[in-house]
């Protein structure tokens, strides 16, 4: 669930835009969402007169036992706690026939049944196919007639226009979006020849440099610093410009250590993420370059006192090459804590269980979107310039982080491309489990804490005010 149309917390106020017809809401969904949903069932809170989180779901397979899915549904929706109704839309290919049973009309009245109990009221409720819109509720010929409004209202609706002249769009379907954004997603997107050949030597001098080193504490210190360096670069990176940094980055991601910390370091912020990492137990003297800190048999490889490996040799950017000097002199000025290890018998560090809670989506705290936002982009371009490993890390990364945003549909495309680029790729299979199985962080069921892109925060100002349909 994202909770598109929410202001963040002290934002300026700007004038709401007003929903005064169903195609209003119609029209606004494809909006909240980033893309034109199909087969789904979509539910948007209210409270009062104001619209708040947008909730998209497949439509179940025949045979799920609607009682169930509106539950499931309902599970969703209970974070929005200011919310006091709700708006229903189920989208499908179904021929509504005159006379006939509305197109899943079980599970709409599941779906009026379940809410209105919990007291979020299905205010009102529309089927969407390809042939046009029509009420679920309303069967009077004088106000809703047969055979119901053609989708051209829709396109042409007040608000539309509204959201449109704001600078908002939309596309077709969530492949789509996530394509347009990340180019490098589709299959064979990934650049070749001169762009990728220089990062695919630095990325192979660093997987043989830091081979049995990324988990110790100095190496793994380094390479948070080294990825905060890259994060805080104003105008973005481009691995093509710096092709030593992003071979770098490359082959660190292909520790699963390191991949996961990144993760948590994101959402936390990389020094709450350190000492969870170290609560953890997951640094030592020595680690293997893609699994995690273990020789075979069990145990640790020595790197006695070897200083960390870092890049920047033939950096030009004067603002990444000045970033990488301060990591550099800041590495040798102060040294990081000994990892501790959990005592035996012993409660949990708080620490440990933060880290853990976050990776498993149980964190119930702020999340550091712009931290988020900036990794994400990153590694969307890392995806273009790799192959292997390294590729399915960085495209299971951004599945990840789009599940971390609540938007499962996102989350779905990149998890197929990380397939198709490694199959089996552990991680991307169990985040496909996860997501199959309806599974959405903690922090995302609540609108205090939800991620709200800024564009479309910035576009709608405080909201959009619902007028009686």
């Amino acid at each position: 669930m994202s909770s598109s149309s929410s202001p963040e917390p002290g934002s300026p106020p700007s004038p709401p835009f007003a929903v005064t017809s169903p195609a209003d809401v119609l029209s606004y969904v494809p909006h909240a969402l980033g893309f034109m949903p199909d087969r789904s069932v979509v539910v948007l809170t209210i409270t009062g007169r104001r619209l708040g989180a947008t909730l998209r779901v497949d439509l179940p397979p025949r045979g799920t036992d609607p009682l169930g899915f509106a539950a499931g549904v309902l599970s969703f929706l209970r974070g929005d706690t200011e919310a006091d109704g709700t708006l229903l839309i189920v989208y499908g290919a179904e021929e509504w026939a005159r006379l006939g049973p509305a197109p899943h009309e079980a599970l709409v009245s599941a779906l009026d049944a379940v809410l209105g109990t919990a007291g979020l009221p299905v205010r009102d409720g529309w089927f969407v196919s390809a042939a046009g819109w029509r009420n679920y509720f309303c069967r009077d010929d004088d106000c809703c007639p047969w055979p119901g409004a053609p989708l051209d209202a829709v396109a042409s609706s007040a608000l539309n226009a509204e959201l449109v002249f704001s600078g908002s769009a939309f596309d077709a379907s969530a492949p789509e979006a996530v394509r347009r954004a990340a180019p490098a997603v589709a299959a064979g997107g990934a650049r070749t020849g001169d762009e990728r050949e220089p990062v695919e030597d630095a990325q192979a001098h660093f997987a043989a440099s830091c081979s049995g080193r990324w988990t110790t504490a100095s190496q793994f210190r380094a390479t948070s610093a080294v990825w905060d360096a890259v994060l805080l670069l104003p105008h973005g990176f481009e691995p093509a410009a710096h092709p030593e940094v992003a071979g770098f980055l490359l082959a660190s991601i292909e520790s699963r250590t390191v991949r996961d910390f990144l993760l948590a370091g994101a959402c936390l912020g990389s020094a709450r993420a350190l000492e969870g990492a170290a609560a953890c137990g997951l640094l030592g003297s020595g680690g293997s370059a893609r699994g995690g800190g273990r020789m075979p048999g069990g145990t640790e490889e020595p790197v006695g006192g070897l200083p960390p490996v870092l890049p920047g040799v033939g950096v030009r950017s004067a603002g990444l090459g000045e970033a990488l000097e301060t990591v550099r002199a800041a590495l040798s000025a102060t040294a990081l804590p000994a990892p501790k290890q959990p005592a035996p018998g012993r409660a949990v560090d708080a620490t440990a269980l933060l880290y853990s809670d976050v990776l498993a989506g149980r964190f119930t705290g702020s999340i550091a979107w712009h931290r988020v936002d900036a990794m994400a982009q990153v590694l969307v371009r890392l995806a273009a310039v790799s192959d292997g490993e390294s590729r399915a890390a960085a495209l299971t990364m951004c599945a990840w982080f789009e599940y971390a945003r609540g938007r499962g549909s996102r989350a779905a495309v990149f998890l197929e491309a990380a397939e198709l680029t490694v199959p089996g790729y552990r991680l991307a299979r169990l985040l496909s489990e996860l997501l199959l199985r309806g599974g959405l962080p903690a922090w995302a069921r609540r609108r205090s804490t939800a991620w709200t892109d800024d564009a479309v925060r910035k576009s709608r100002g405080c909201g959009v005010i619902v007028a009686p349909l």
